[in-house]
C-alpha cells in the first residue's frame, strides 16, 4: 500500500513536472509572437470559457475521485456511477453552453472577438467527457502521465509549426482546444477497453446533494483563483491581463510540483477514513505538509531573486511589467501547497465538504473586495496582492476547521520554519552572483547554487522530507520504468 502511494506520487510528480517544462518551452515563443495584448486576449477568453465549464462540471472531479476509490473493485457499480455522473454533466453542459452563447452575442466587448471565445469554449463543450477523475480514483496515475506527455508533445510541435505571427492567435486558441479533445477521446477509448460502457440515464439524483456541496466550493475556488483575470479584462485592458497572466503562468506552472501529492492522497485517505485508520491519516498528512514545505519555500525564494533578470529574457522586453506581479504571486505556491493539504486532502478526503466550502467562500469574498479596491489603481500588481492575501485567509480558516473537526494534528512546525529560514539566504547568494554574472548566466548559476546550497544544508540537517524523497526515487525507479512502458 505504501509502495503504491509512493509510485503514484512519483507518477504525479512526473506529470506535473511536464506541466512546468512544456510552458517553459512555449511561453517565450508565444509571448514574442502574440505580444502582451494577444496573450491577454487568449487568457481572458480561456478564463471566461472556464467559468462556464466550471458550472458544467458541478464539482464532479473531486467527488468522482472519492467515490470511484470506494468502488474500484466493482465493475458493475463503476458502470452505473460513471453513467450517472456523465449524464448529469451532459445536461449541465448543454445549459451552460446556451448561456455562454447568449453572453457572446449580447455583451459588446465579448462580441468583438466572439470567434475566439467560441473556439475557447471547446473546453466547455467537452466537459462531460472529462473523466480523469475516474482514473485518479482507480489510482491509474501511470496511464494519466503517459497520455498527457504524448498529447503535450504533439501540441508543442503543432504550435511551432502553425503559430508564426500575431494574426495566428485563433490557431493558437484552437490548438489548446485540440489538446483537450484528444485527451478526452483517449480517455474514452481506455474506458471502453476496461469494460466501462457509459449510457445516458436520469437516475443519478442521489449524487445531486453531495455534488451541490462540492460545486459550491468549486465556484468559490474559481472565483478567487480566476476572477482577477476577468476583472482585469473588464476594468483595465488586455495588456494588463497579459502582464498578470504571464506572472500566473509561471507560478501556476511551478505550483503542481508542490501539490502533486493531493490527487494521489485523496483516494487513499478516503479508504483510511472508511476503516477509521486515524493514525495512518495523521502520519500521511504530516508527511504531506513536510514535503510541501521542503519543496515550496526554496522554489518561491528562487523565483523571487531571479525574476528581475528572468522575466525580460524569458517573455521579452515588452513584459517588464510582469516582474513585480510575479514576485508577489510566487509566494502563493507555499500557501496553496498547504491549502491543498488542509482542504483537498483532509477536509474533502474526510468528507468535511461543508467546512471546505466555508473556507473557500471566505477567501472569495475577501478576494472580490480586494480586487475591487486594488485593480483600478494598481492593475496587475493589485490583482497579485489580492490573490496572496485571500489565499492566506483561506489557509487560516481551513486550519481552524482541521483542528476543530478532525483528529489531524500538525507536528512539524519546526521543520517548516527551518525550510523557510534556509531559503531566505538565497537573497544573499543571488546578490553575490549578480556581481559576476549577467543574463541567462546569472539565472542558471543563481538557481543552481541556491538549490545546491539548500539541498546540502537540509542533507546535513537530516531533513525527513529530503530523505523520504531520495528513498522513494531509489526504491521505485525500476518499477516505474516497467509500468510506464507497459502503457
Amino acid at each position: 500500500m505504501v509502495k503504491s502511494i509512493k509510485r503514484n506520487f512519483l507518477y504525479n510528480i512526473l506529470l506535473n513536472i511536464s506541466k512546468v517544462i512544456f510552458p517553459l518551452i512555449t511561453a517565450p515563443y508565444v509571448s514574442r509572437v502574440l505580444e502582451p495584448d494577444g496573450v491577454g486576449l487568449f487568457n481572458f477568453a480561456n478564463t471566461y470559457a472556464g467559468w462556464f465549464a466550471l458550472f458544467a462540471a458541478l464539482g464532479i472531479p473531486y467527488y468522482g475521485i472519492r467515490e470511484v476509490a470506494k468502488i474500484k473493485d466493482d465493475i458493475g457499480e463503476q458502470v452505473k456511477f460513471v453513467s450517472e455522473i456523465i449524464s448529469i454533466s451532459a445536461i449541465a453542459t448543454f445549459v451552460c453552453s446556451i448561456l455562454m452563447f447568449l453572453t457572446l452575442f449580447f455583451i459588446p466587448q465579448l462580441n468583438e472577438n466572439y470567434i475566439t471565445f467560441l473556439v475557447s469554449g471547446i473546453i466547455l463543450y467537452m466537459t462531460p467527457f472529462k473523466i480523469d477523475w475516474f482514473f485518479q480514483g482507480k489510482e491509474e496515475f501511470g496511464y494519466i502521465t503517459f497520455r498527457s506527455l504524448i498529447i503535450k508533445t504533439l501540441s508543442v510541435i503543432l504550435l511551432f509549426l502553425l503559430v508564426r505571427e500575431k494574426s495566428d492567435l485563433l490557431i493558437y486558441v484552437a490548438l489548446n482546444a485540440l489538446a483537450v479533445v484528444l485527451n478526452e477521446i483517449w480517455n474514452f477509448v481506455k474506458l471502453y477497453k476496461s469494460g466501462i460502457h457509459p449510457y445516458f440515464t436520469l437516475s443519478g439524483n442521489r449524487h445531486i446533494k453531495p455534488l451541490i456541496a462540492l460545486f459550491s466550493s468549486a465556484i468559490a475556488i474559481h472565483v478567487y483563483m480566476y476572477i482577477d483575470t476577468v476583472m482585469l479584462g473588464f476594468m483595465t485592458n488586455y495588456e494588463e491581463v497579459g502582464y498578470y497572466n504571464c506572472a500566473t503562468h509561471i507560478s501556476k506552472a511551478i505550483l503542481p510540483i508542490v501539490t502533486s501529492l493531493s490527487a494521489v492522497a485523496i483516494p487513499r485517505i478516503s479508504v483510511f477514513n472508511e476503516t477509521h485508520s486515524w493514525e495512518e491519516i495523521n502520519n500521511l498528512m504530516n508527511k504531506s505538509f513536510s514535503i510541501v514545505g521542503y519543496l515550496s519555500f526554496p522554489i518561491a525564494f528562487g523565483v523571487i531573486v531571479v525574476s528581475p533578470v528572468f522575466v525580460p529574457l524569458f517573455f521579452g522586453e515588452l513584459f517588464k511589467e510582469t516582474i513585480l506581479p510575479l514576485q508577489i504571486l510566487i509566494t502563493t505556491i507555499v500557501i496553496i501547497g498547504f491549502n491543498n493539504i488542509a482542504g483537498m486532502q483532509i477536509l474533502i478526503g474526510l468528507g468535511h465538504d461543508r467546512q471546505y466550502f466555508y473556507s473557500v467562500l471566505t477567501g472569495t469574498f475577501i478576494n472580490l473586495i480586494l480586487n475591487s479596491i486594488l485593480i483600478p489603481c494598481l492593475g496587475a500588481i493589485g490583482a497579485a496582492i489580492a490573490s496572496v492575501l485571500s489565499e492566506l485567509i483561506v489557509l487560516f480558516v481551513m486550519l481552524y476547521f482541521v483542528y476543530s473537526k478532525t483528529y489531524i494534528r500538525i507536528s512539524i512546525h519546526k521543520e517548516l520554519l527551518i525550510d523557510a529560514f534556509i531559503a531566505c539566504f538565497f537573497v544573499g547568494v543571488a546578490f553575490g552572483i549578480s556581481k559576476i554574472c549577467v543574463g541567462w548566466g546569472y539565472v542558471f548559476v543563481t538557481l543552481f547554487l541556491c538549490s545546491s546550497f539548500y539541498v546540502l544544508i537540509q542533507f546535513f540537517l537530516r531533513n525527513s522530507s529530503e530523505q523520504l524523497l531520495i528513498n522513494m526515487v531509489l526504491k521505485i525507479y525500476s518499477s516505474i520504468r516497467c509500468d510506464f512502458f507497459k502503457h
